[in-house]
């Protein structure tokens, strides 16, 4: 990352919330037996893991340009315009299983105890945007969100996002998910899964509002491909819990809010047809509008069928037990 306009902020940030994570972490691991080092490991195997996906999935979105027609020094590079969060943060959680077996600890339980840490370094890593203009700038913030710290003026005087510190919000209040449901008596990684659930689905609606988003789609030049990475690492979630509750409605809602998002997608760029025929004047004028409420819409459906898949099936013969139990 060069040092230039302001990217000294951003350093210290992501620094700052990496160390800060790493001990929030280490004092939790020592509260189950765990040495504190094992926090060390897994922030040093999860920085290099992460740089690795980063580049992998930016390099994923233009094979051509990236692999075969751009230079070595794009390879290398650590300019924040050719990483990747969603690879990044699959590498990092990679990482953090890793690190956590070395030292005897079930990945999955390592991530549940991993989740609220990581979630405060994705707050802080976030923030770090305010440091790399113009990435997690949105398009024209609405009259109500028109106010610091969630819009910015530019030169012009005009009001833009933030969205980096809405993005910064919602990890945040994944945080507090976390927390509460630790409280709660959950089968081993699902606290981790469900807090996945809510920070993926929260992250595709909110690509949505950006103004230029630097990482595209493979097949599309207008589709972020951290949409695509997030949604597929979501639906991954929701088949996985779906096949171990024995459950297929909440797979088959999450496909369909798939396809309506890619509907909504199409429709926002002006790509679907019927949009230019007689009478759709009034659509085609407010389709930006239109498809940001049908994403906010599609990521909350996401967010229930996740929580769906993930709840396990009460059985038949359990609730016999229990209507039995309340007759006695």
């Amino acid at each position: 990352m060069t040092l230039e306009n302001g990217t000294e902020f951003a350093v210290w940030m992501l620094l700052a919330g990496l160390a800060a994570a790493t001990a929030w972490y280490g004092s939790r691991l020592e509260k189950h037996h765990v040495p504190g080092q094992a926090a060390l490991w897994t922030a040093l195997l999860g920085t290099v893991l992460a740089l690795v996906c980063s580049k992998a999935c930016y390099l994923l979105h233009d094979l051509g340009a990236g692999l075969f027609g751009g230079s070595l020094g794009e390879l290398a590079s650590l300019a924040p315009e050719t990483l990747s969060f969603a690879g990044g943060a699959f590498g990092f959680a990679a990482g953090t299983a890793l690190a956590g077996r070395r030292y005897g600890l079930k990945g999955m339980k390592a991530l549940d105890l991993f989740t609220a840490p990581g979630c405060l370094f994705i707050c802080l890593g976030r923030l770090a945007e305010a440091g790399m203009a113009p990435i997690g700038t949105g398009n024209e913030a609405p009259a109500w969100l028109g106010f610091f710290p969630f819009a910015s003026q530019d030169s012009w005087g005009d009001m833009y996002l933030n969205v980096n510190v809405l993005m910064a919000a919602a990890a945040l209040a994944c945080m507090g998910f976390a927390l509460r449901t630790e409280q709660k008596e959950t089968a081993e990684g699902d606290i981790f899964r469900r807090t996945a659930v809510c920070l993926l689905s929260a992250q595709i609606f909110l690509e949505m509002l950006l103004q230029y988003p630097y990482i595209r789609s493979l097949v599309t030049s207008f589709v972020s491909l951290e949409q695509v990475l997030c949604g597929a690492a979501l639906l991954w979630i929701i088949i996985r819990g779906c096949i171990r509750n024995r459950k297929w409605l909440p797979a088959a809602a999450a496909a369909a809010l798939m396809g309506v998002s890619a509907f909504f997608q199409f429709f926002r760029d002006n790509k679907i047809p019927f949009v230019f025929e007689e009478g759709w004047e009034w659509a085609l004028d407010h389709a930006s509008t239109i498809s940001i409420v049908a994403f906010l819409l599609v990521s909350i459906g996401l967010a229930a069928a996740g929580f769906a898949a993930l709840r396990p099936a009460v059985r038949r013969r359990d609730t016999a037990n229990v209507n039995g139990t309340e007759q006695e």
